[in-house]
């Protein structure tokens, strides 16, 4: 039995016997930590349904009467039609448990995505989900959903047109609504004020095999709007059939109610319905002089269901260990987790699926945390993994254990922690290996920013008369030599600048090309230990913010401590934990209590995707109010769908927004190092 084996499909408790006992089981064992040990499971019995029993022995026994000869039924008054009852009602029981079993779901435990990151979305996800409920939704969904497609791609054509063409919004809109915008005839009809498409040739191209008109428009629609915003080739989008496109776009890593269930799989729903069907055709055929072999099969299958239905799962008394391969990993190291498994109780498990209990922030880049095998008493098995070290602690969950009867019919669900926690802890450490740009906007202290004021510096300023009291160092003797007047020498003044370096760790900024790659917030704190380390060894004035509803902000200050502090904050502060914040967060209120908390002559640097118009219309009221900002903007976007396509329009136009405002923007793609990116931009700054 291979790890692929084990299942994922959503169940439930159907049986009617075990409905009563197992809500009540369900409310006392949905507990946020695993719990070793059994839950009683209401074993069925044939006392449950005495009239059921007895009815289905009289039948069984006057079949199998059949079967030895014993001519019991022709001798009952009205035999024939004893038997044919009999029969028929078997017959027709036996139908309707089939006929049911059509309708009935196979049912066991769902199993947490654990391989991923839970935390993640890809950029354009919602836009996907829209466009499939345009193209396969029902009725009014579906008109709706083509509305908003629409709309929204109305909007993003008349931004990209806009800024393009360096014209009004409005006039844009205009253009969008009558279709000059574009010379492509079905781009501009697809977004025009005329345009209309039919839902049901589209239903009727998906049953054929073939794309959608809606989708193949809206291709048309978007290779338009890369060539028309700055920075995108639509040539360089890769093939929608990228195998990458197949992984899911969110996930669930985690189980937080954690529910400890004795359940019934309905794997063998409708095999009583096939021993009453036979049973009834053999009573029939074995009072018709017909050789009863139908009756023996009946026999057989009736023992089968009679095994399945009477059968109880076997006990969940496991011991689980944990080992990490790296005590003390740095962060993106590769760490092996080894987790042993050992049966202690006295029953042999024949079907046992592990699934380990990966913290949502850490993503398992090797090998596999599933594991299904049988186990013997006593016996102990390992599995091992390979995950990715992220800063921060980051404890492992219990592990998830299912184990099943021989049959399979009947299933136990617990959550095994460890003998001992375990958590992956990564330090990180600030790098100083970049000179990162900032605005000549200082304090009144010596640091490293040419200003316009005449002072010490290395930069000749001005020569002004010498007055008494000026240092020998700055007497301009050239001028003593060849005039005998005395002049001192001005130099530009160099002081240090206050930057605070702000990260958007909103719900919104946790987005990756891929569910197994790592977040833009991740991304941004790697950014955020450059800038933090370079800037405090240049001599400035530091300071460090997160946007998250999680409030964190550390006041602007210098020195070989300060650097200590951010490094703490970002390695341990719940707002850069890795986990999606869960709270609301306000950006105009966030907005106006930094601008509380800010010095009146600091800067911002942000390290965010600008993944949506929130963290833009932020920057945009910072920089007009007097705080220069420098956006460092890691690209997360992936091009393999529609969706995605359109989020990396819509980020190229927010980046055009920010520079026509005057904002320093540094895109950045996390494949290639950060200081090739800030070279790049200081290339653009000053060209």
């Amino acid at each position: 039995m291979s790890p692929d084996d084990v299942d994922r499909d959503p169940g439930s408790v159907t049986d009617q016997r075990l409905q009563q006992g197992q809500a009540m089981r369900e409310t006392m064992a949905a507990v946020d930590t695993g719990v070793t040990g059994d839950i009683d499971f209401a074993a069925p019995s044939v006392r449950d349904n005495p009239v059921r029993t007895a009815v289905g022995l009289v039948v069984v026994l006057a079949g199998l009467a059949a079967v030895v000869g014993l001519d019991v039924v022709p001798a009952l008054p009205f035999g024939n039609a004893v038997v044919a009852g009999i029969s028929l009602s078997a017959v027709l029981t036996g139908g309707v448990v089939l006929v049911r079993r059509l309708f009935t779901d196979y049912e066991t435990a769902a199993t947490a995505d654990v391989e991923y990151r839970e935390s993640v979305t890809v950029p354009g996800t919602e836009f996907d989900d829209t466009l499939a409920g345009a193209i396969h939704g029902r009725s009014r969904r579906r008109v709706d959903a083509r509305r908003d497609v629409t709309e929204r791609l109305r909007r993003a054509a008349a931004s990209v047109y806009a800024g393009a063409e360096r014209v009004p919004e409005r006039e844009a809109r205009e253009r969008v609504a009558a279709g000059t915008w574009t010379d492509d005839p079905v781009a501009a009809d697809f977004l025009s004020e005329g345009s209309t498409l039919s839902a049901t040739g589209d239903q009727v191209r998906s049953l054929v095999g073939r794309r959608p008109k809606l989708a193949t428009d809206i291709d048309r629609v978007l290779v338009e709007l890369a060539a028309l915003a700055p920075g995108l080739d639509p040539d360089d989008w890769p093939d929608p059939a990228d195998p990458r496109a197949d992984r899911p776009a969110t996930v669930r890593t985690t189980d937080r109610q954690r529910r400890q269930v004795d359940r019934r799989t309905n794997r063998w729903t409708g095999l009583t319905g096939l021993g009453l069907l036979a049973v009834g055709v053999g009573i029939w055929a074995g009072h018709s002089a017909v050789p009863p072999s139908l009756m023996v099969a009946a026999a057989t299958v009736v023992g089968a269901a009679g095994y399945v239905y009477l059968s109880s799962p076997p006990p969940v008394d496991l011991a689980v260990e944990r080992e990490l391969s790296a005590a003390d990993p740095a962060p993106g190291e590769a760490v092996t987790v080894t987790v042993r498994v050992t049966n202690g109780s006295d029953e042999l498990l024949p079907d046992l699926r592990l699934v380990d209990g990966v913290p949502s922030a850490v993503r398992v880049v090797e090998g596999s945390p599933r594991f299904a095998t049988a186990l013997r008493p006593g016996e102990t098995v390992a599995f091992s993994y390979t995950v990715e070290a992220v800063r921060g602690d980051h404890p492992f969950d219990p592990v998830h254990a299912i184990v099943r009867d021989f049959s399979g019919a009947l299933e136990r669900e617990r959550y095994v922690p460890s003998e001992a926690e375990t958590v992956l802890s990564t330090a990180l450490e600030l790098s100083a290996d970049e000179q990162i740009p900032v605005h000549p906007q200082t304090a009144r202290r010596v640091g490293r920013v040419v200003t316009d004021t005449g002072g010490s510096g290395v930069e000749l300023h001005s020569v002004r008369e010498y007055q008494r009291g000026d240092p020998l160092s700055r007497i301009d003797w050239n001028r003593v030599a060849r005039t005998g007047e005395f002049a001192t020498l001005l130099f530009r003044e160099e002081h240090a600048a206050t930057v605070v370096v702000l990260v958007d760790a909103r719900a919104e900024a946790y987005v990756a090309p891929r569910v197994d790659a790592p977040s833009a917030v991740d991304h941004g704190i790697a950014a955020a230990d450059v800038v933090v380390a370079s800037l405090i060894a240049a001599g400035d004035s530091v300071g460090l913010a997160a946007l998250s509803p999680e409030r964190c902000w550390l006041e602007p200050r210098g020195g070989a401590t300060q650097a200590a502090r951010a490094r703490s904050l970002l390695e341990r502060h719940p707002a850069f934990d890795g986990n999606r914040p869960e709270g609301a967060f306000y950006g105009e209120f966030a907005e106006r209590r930094l601008r509380r908390e800010l010095p009146s002559d600091a800067q911002l640097v942000l390290c965010s995707p600008l993944c949506d118009d929130d963290a833009v219309d932020i920057v945009r009221q910072l920089h007009a109010r007097g705080y220069p900002v420098t956006v460092v903007s890691p690209d997360v976007t992936a091009r393999a769908s529609t969706g995605q396509r359109l989020a990396t329009v819509e980020r190229a136009m927010r980046i055009s927004r920010l520079r026509r405002a005057g904002v320093r923007v540094v895109d950045w793609d996390p494949d290639e190092p950060l200081e090739t990116a800030i070279d790049a931009a200081q290339r653009r700054w000053s060209a």
